[in-house]
């Protein structure tokens, strides 16, 4: 439970994401071999997104180890779940199973009835219309309407009566069209129409607020805070009779500490982390009358008043 709740089969910082994902394979096939009831019923449980297309993906590519009840009761089980995934989850399911060559008859009636559920099933076909497309042509359905033709043969129609298959049509011709579509189908649009990334960025009313940054840059930018404080402190404790912007002149404190040398501070955020990585400070660290003030980030002049 502990790894189905907490594990993501992602890059971290002692293992890559082959191994963890290797490990996470081993356990979902170990619980589901030897306890299939107790597997299926962690759907039903707090376990995360991932784990739980797991989960689904595992149970439906092994139906024929199963008897009849107990695929009733996956089935009911796979299909709540389903329900409250996000859909990138579930269209990323769909081409799994197919890749796998998973298409009994419970596959086929789950997708059926997940897609038909849908609030939206046109909007999903312009936002992902590739993974649409290959769920429908997988279960075998019939799309009513206009989706069929704009998921199989989009360009034979000349006009369309669902708005977003009609706008999805125009952006094809029409510049203007594009920025009342979905910001990733849009992004498509935009870069054939040549239309340079920061005017579309600024004109699409549904841009991003902010955006995802990975560990590697937010490591990144740690170290370049760290290195410009490193500088910074460097140049005032050269001229302590001169104290830079960011230095006052005051009586030394009791209880007044020092982090050590070595700890980078930049990416510390709670006080209640610095009492771990504090030491006293010897007579000679601190000049007579000075003290720096706690607003000075830099490694080898950064102050913390304990209390």
């Amino acid at each position: 439970m502990n790894a189905a709740i907490t594990s993501t089969g992602q890059r971290e910082f002692h293992s890559g994401a082959e191994e963890q994902s290797l490990s996470l394979d081993f356990l979902h096939d170990y619980l589901m071999g030897n306890y299939r009831d107790l597997y299926a019923a962690t759907l039903a449980l707090d376990v995360n997104d991932h784990n739980a297309v797991l989960i689904a993906r595992n149970l439906l590519a092994t139906a024929g180890e199963a008897d009849l009840e107990q695929r009733r009761a996956e089935g009911r089980l796979i299909a709540r779940r389903l329900a409250l995934l996000p859909p990138p989850r579930v269209y990323g399911l769909f081409p799994a199973l197919r890749h796998a060559r998973v298409n009994n008859r419970r596959t086929r009636a789950i997708m059926r009835d997940w897609l038909a559920a849908r609030p939206d099933l046109a909007f999903d076909a312009v936002k992902y219309r590739g993974a649409v497309k290959s769920a429908v042509r997988h279960a075998h359905l019939s799309p009513d309407g206009e989706l069929g033709p704009f998921l199989f043969t989009p360009h034979r129609q000349a006009a369309y009566t669902t708005p977003i298959l009609e706008t999805w049509r125009r952006a094809h011709y029409e510049q203007a069209a594009l920025y009342e579509l979905p910001y990733t189908v849009a992004e498509g649009f935009a870069a054939k129409h040549r239309v340079a990334r920061a005017t579309f960025r600024r004109a699409h009313p549904r841009r991003p607020r902010t955006r995802t940054r990975t560990p590697r840059h937010r490591l990144r930018r740690m170290g370049q805070l760290t290195a410009g404080a490193r500088g910074r402190g460097a140049a005032d404790l050269a001229h302590p009779a001169r104290p830079g912007p960011h230095l006052r002149r005051r009586a030394p404190q009791p209880g007044v500490r020092w982090l050590a040398p070595t700890v980078p501070t930049a990416g510390i955020r709670d006080a209640e982390n610095l009492v771990a990585l504090v030491e006293p400070a010897g007579p000679a660290r601190v000049p007579v009358g000075e003290e720096v003030c706690p607003r000075a980030i830099t490694p080898a002049a950064t102050v913390w008043h304990g209390r």
